[in-house]
């Protein structure tokens, strides 16, 4: 009789010391799931929403960003998310952070390192160029993004020609003759610095 209740006490201790050790398993790995979402969370590869280029020059279904060569004031105030930094007859000009975490995030303060700035230019109430000035922290981050441009532009609209120190594409929209111009300007300036140009002399 001793010796039933004995086992029994033997198999109650064992049956909670089971359900003791998987708790302890389930607490444990439910926290390193919540270790691991929390360093991926801080992660800006996670994070970010865009990629570089498309934060600088669009989806691609434009010439650049959302806009064409030729169209209308109204168009280029309408396709931007930010309010003009200047806002003139011949000219709308925006500056902008280099954030593809927030990209949205164009009102809100930023730093003086990396950024870009975009001026549209009208000729006849067209818009016949578009600049854009892309500030980086060092001229090394230039060089590679210089390198990233150019693949893209160079996938899209075939080999470059060089032309004064700047790689340029010929490109035809609508019957009419466009071009792309970017060069480093990195060597006149303490931190990198990169120049796009999308021009046409037909609007």
């Amino acid at each position: 009789m001793q010796k039933n209740i004995l086992h029994k006490n033997s198999s109650r201790i064992y049956l909670v010391l089971g359900i003791f050790s998987i708790l302890i398993y389930t607490a444990c790995n439910n926290s390193i799931n919540n270790n691991s979402n929390n360093s991926n969370s801080k992660n800006p590869a996670v994070e970010q929403k865009v990629s570089l280029i498309k934060l600088l020059l669009g989806n691609g279904n434009n010439l650049f960003r959302s806009i064409d060569l030729g169209v209308d004031f109204k168009t280029v105030l309408n396709a931007e998310k930010k309010i003009p930094d200047e806002n003139d007859t011949d000219d709308i000009s925006y500056t902008m952070p280099i954030d593809t975490i927030q990209p949205d995030s164009v009102n809100e303060p930023f730093d003086s390192i990396n950024y870009y700035k975009i001026t549209y230019y009208f000729d006849k109430e067209k818009l016949n160029e578009i600049d854009e000035d892309i500030y980086l922290e060092s001229d090394s981050s230039a060089s590679l993004l210089l390198d990233r441009l150019t693949e893209y532009f160079s996938s899209k609209y075939g080999d470059y020609a060089s032309q004064n120190d700047s790689r340029v594409w010929s490109v035809s929209h609508k019957s009419k003759k466009e071009w792309i111009s970017l060069s480093d300007q990195s060597e006149e300036y303490d931190n990198g610095k990169l120049l796009l140009v999308l021009y046409s002399e037909e609007y």
